[in-house]
């Protein structure tokens, strides 16, 4: 591979810059780009003229004059059009997929049933979505890359552990990249929804923030130095495996309950169907005995707030983040839950911000597409924030 010398390092990096303004700002003018990155006016020009060749980027018409008169500036924007990324949550009964264009947009969301399905099968429906994808979405340059959010560990782009779902020995990157030709990643569904807080919420303005997502189980997503940080092995922000010894002999022995063991949403639901008499119960029919006044779906939703509120206090005082915020689809669903756990959150000493991610089913897919776009773009190292 041809080394870069230092003139070509310099122009890459500037026209990287260019883009990330571009990214950063619906609409933007040459001559704001160059006031903000104090390149010269005609460099700017020549970046954004290779940009444009290459698709990624569009005029939209004239911006407002400015006080003392003079031309109107020329409004540049992200070329929404040069193509698409698709997304997959591979859950326990279901497969979530999402499709964006280049600059962030929601092309489609949906939600398709795999319940008793093998992985093989849900290969299958993934592979008829991907082909779906190829009908419905119209692009200059067509799929760009595709994203799956796993429900484990991963490492390297590879599933080291997957408790939910079997993934069968199959090699995700390895059959979608040969078979379409485009970057296939693979993430923790945790750090997928603390990049949706970083660069579509921006995270208001802080480098440091931990995300508490709450489905079967608990893991954490760590954006630390607005990196994210994936730990040893991939292994950062497994908390629901954190164990809770009672006695001394569950401490010697591996007989330690976890802790989504009792709080995580399957926790919930399990204690709901024990109280109810029923095996079918799923977290909709929880919601709906909570807003019915069940006194004791209450007395297990209010217990499950309060171990929540534990855990914030544990990783606020381990890992002390600018902010933590909750990524989970039965508190969204019951609000109530989050107003009592940033009250108990508060009377064990926690002083960050402790926030509700919204959407919870979106977080893990768009940031599934802010990953693909700075692995494409080779930008990781640069902050691209999307509406």
């Amino acid at each position: 591979m041809k080394q870069l010398n230092t003139q070509d390092l310099l122009h890459q990096h500037n026209i990287k810059q260019v883009l990330r303004e571009m990214f950063n700002h619906q609409s933007i003018s040459r001559v704001d780009i160059s006031r903000r990155l104090q390149l010269n006016k005609s460099t700017v020009s020549s970046l954004y003229n290779e940009l444009e060749e290459k698709g990624y980027t569009a005029e939209i018409g004239a911006g407002e004059s400015t006080k003392v008169g003079g031309r109107r500036p020329v409004l540049l924007t992200i070329n929404a059009h040069h193509g698409f990324f698709l997304s997959f949550d591979l859950g326990f009964n279901h497969l979530h997929v999402m499709a964006n264009y280049f600059n962030g947009d929601v092309v489609y969301f949906r939600r398709v049933s795999t319940f008793g399905n093998s992985m093989r099968e849900t290969l299958a429906i993934i592979d008829q979505e991907v082909q779906k994808s190829f009908q419905q979405i119209q692009t200059e340059e067509g799929l760009l890359g595709i994203c799956f959010s796993i429900h484990g560990v991963v490492n390297d782009n590879i599933v080291v552990t997957s408790p939910w779902v079997d993934m069968a020995d199959v090699d995700l990157p390895a059959y979608f990249g040969a078979k379409y030709g485009v970057p296939v990643v693979l993430e923790n569904e945790a750090n997928l929804a603390a990049i949706y807080e970083r660069d579509f919420n921006g995270a208001a303005g802080k480098d440091n923030i931990l995300m508490i997502s709450i489905h079967k189980g608990i893991g954490a997503g760590i954006i630390w130095n607005n990196h994210l940080y994936r730990g040893f092995n991939g292994t950062a922000g497994e908390i629901g495996r954190t164990r809770l010894f009672t006695d001394y002999q569950s401490v010697t022995t591996d007989e330690g309950r976890k802790v989504e063991d009792d709080c995580s949403e399957d926790a919930v639901i399990d204690q709901v169907k024990v109280q109810e008499h029923s095996d079918t119960l799923i977290r909709e029919d929880v919601v709906k005995l909570d807003e019915a006044g069940n006194v004791a779906v209450r007395e297990i939703l209010t217990r499950f707030s309060a171990g929540i509120a534990r855990i914030v206090s544990n990783v606020a005082t381990t890992l002390a983040p600018e902010a933590i915020y909750i990524n989970s689809p039965l508190i969204e669903a019951v609000p109530r839950l989050m107003s009592e756990i940033q009250f108990a959150g508060k009377q064990l000493g926690v002083q960050q911000p402790i926030k509700l991610t919204k959407n919870a089913s979106y977080a893990t897919m768009l940031g599934g597409c802010s990953m693909l776009l700075h692995r494409v773009l080779d930008m990781e190292d640069f902050d691209l924030h999307f509406a």
